[in-house]
């Protein structure tokens, strides 16, 4: 059986008693850092009495290769990331597709996502889309940037405390007016949010790992004119008859007359 359990993003006392007790139980650890989980384990007062892989972004297909799925049946595996939920800017979906792949048991726990709690904390309401990490650097980047603020829907992103300040330059320069949430440090000692206008944020401390939860595109809404709308504008008639037009199935030109008439 294969279980991908999510870790505390800050305060260790958010581990779930199901989370502690797979911890507990498991047999194999794979994790993203052996080094993290093993001081979580420590922390939490778990014997280190098991087998850990390493199991990252950069070896992950690697490691699928070598991995006997009968030993993902018959033993009690889990996987967690060094923080929150595996899969979700983590590894972990690969795991997962490779257990569909060969039939092999599976359960996600659920738990602590920095994502979600930016999310509500930033009071912002309706349907939102996750993009995870910006690239790093070029055109690559702004495109994907551009096309984030260009979304009618709430963008959620995640952010290095070394690129922090970088992404709010941008976001002052292409959006200047968007309201936009940051949150850091979410339920550790110094959790802190900030909301407001782009242009008006400023950051004193970057340190920490950042969400940024931005407010969707106000699109303007196409204004639906009736005949006695059109009727009562002052306008030439020409012009009347042009608009009149566009909502009707007669030219302009008969339109036109029958304004004169």
């Amino acid at each position: 059986m294969l279980t991908l359990v999510p870790t505390p993003i800050g305060n260790l006392d958010d581990i779930s008693k199901r989370a502690f007790l797979a911890l507990k139980n498991a047999e194999i650890i794979f994790c993203e850092d052996t080094r993290v989980t093993k001081k979580l384990l420590n922390l939490l007062d778990i014997q280190l009495s098991k087998q850990f892989i390493s199991m990252h972004s950069h070896n992950e297909n690697k490691v699928l290769k070598s991995i006997d799925p009968e030993i993902l049946k018959s033993k009690n595996c889990i996987y967690v990331s060094d923080a929150g939920m595996p899969g979700i800017s983590d590894p972990g979906s690969k795991l997962i597709q490779f257990a569909q792949e060969h039939n092999i048991p599976y359960s996600v726990l659920p738990g602590a996502n920095a994502a979600l709690c930016a999310y509500v904390a930033s009071g912002f309401e309706g349907e939102f889309c996750f993009f995870g990490f910006l690239p790093h650097k070029g055109k690559e980047r702004l495109e994907k940037l551009k096309k984030i603020l260009q979304n009618d829907k709430i963008s959620i992103l995640y952010e290095s405390p070394h690129r922090i300040e970088k992404l709010l330059k941008e976001l002052k320069e292409l959006a200047p007016n968007r309201v936009i949430f940051l949150a850091k440090e979410i339920s550790k000692m110094h959790e802190t949010f900030i909301k407001g206008k782009a242009k008006d944020i400023k950051l004193s401390n970057t340190k920490g790992e950042w969400v940024v939860v931005i407010d969707k595109t106000k699109k303007p809404q196409k204004l639906e004119l009736t005949f006695e709308d059109i009727l009562e504008l002052n306008l030439p008639l020409k012009e009347k008859s042009k608009l009149l037009s566009k909502i009707s199935k007669k030219s302009a030109k008969e339109i036109y007359q029958e304004l004169l008439g």
